[in-house]
């Protein structure tokens, strides 16, 4: 009998392949809501940190309070736009992002202009997310809403690791943009597929390549 070890091995991988692609972790762009007890109010918890550029970028649509009324029926949680938050989905050891992001009131620069290059931080990915290269992504970018039917134009965005920070995550960069991009109106949407690791805080043995 003549076993093909190599015909063998090769469907072991392709059935690992199609099992890695049928794994699905997903981070929602309506994050959990809930009230806090405290004080009464409802918490918006987004998985994708926004703290790293207060003063920069944030989601372009909003998601109204929670509202308890006096019935006990709960109301509230609805986006204030038709356009989705910004979402970071891993499927296998890809990561896609999609949604939209803006220029927040009082960001700093106040315009961004077309063919400058910037290095302005939009988000970081959800705790323990790590890509594994430098990744640059195409995305679409405009200055007035997006079903105006107005001008369309695009964007540098760049996927970095960080591996020189004490953090697992990796951040999401603005770099150049081929239009201008100014506070409340400009705004970029997220599209592209990068490849990405779940990273564990005591996982020190592994190895990020940078390009």
């Amino acid at each position: 009998m003549t076993i093909d070890v190599g015909g063998s091995f090769n469907q072991l991988e392709s059935r690992l392949a199609a099992l890695e692609q049928r794994t699905l972790t997903s981070v929602t762009g309506l994050p959990s809501m809930f009230f806090d007890p405290d004080t009464g109010e409802s918490v918006l918890e987004d998985p994708l940190d926004w703290t790293l550029n207060p003063t920069g970028w944030e989601p372009f649509s909003t998601i109204s309070p929670l509202v308890e009324e006096v019935d006990g029926e709960v109301t509230g949680g609805e986006l204030s736009t038709e356009y989705g938050r910004p979402e970071a989905h891993m499927v296998g050891n890809m990561c896609v992002l999609t949604g939209l992001v803006r220029r927040k009131a009082g960001a700093t620069p106040s315009t961004m202009s077309p063919g400058a290059r910037y290095n302005s931080v939009m988000f970081g990915l959800p705790s323990g997310w790590r890509p594994v290269v430098n990744t640059i992504l195409p995305c679409l970018t405009g200055n007035a809403a997006p079903g105006s039917g107005t001008t369309v134009s695009t964007a540098w965005i760049e996927i970095r690791p960080e591996v020189d920070l004490e953090q697992l995550s990796g951040r999401v960069y603005f770099v150049a943009g081929t239009g201008t991009i100014q506070p409340t109106t400009g705004w970029v949407a997220l599209q592209g597929v990068f490849p990405c690791q779940i990273v564990q805080p005591d996982d020190e043995d592994v190895e990020v390549e940078v390009e």
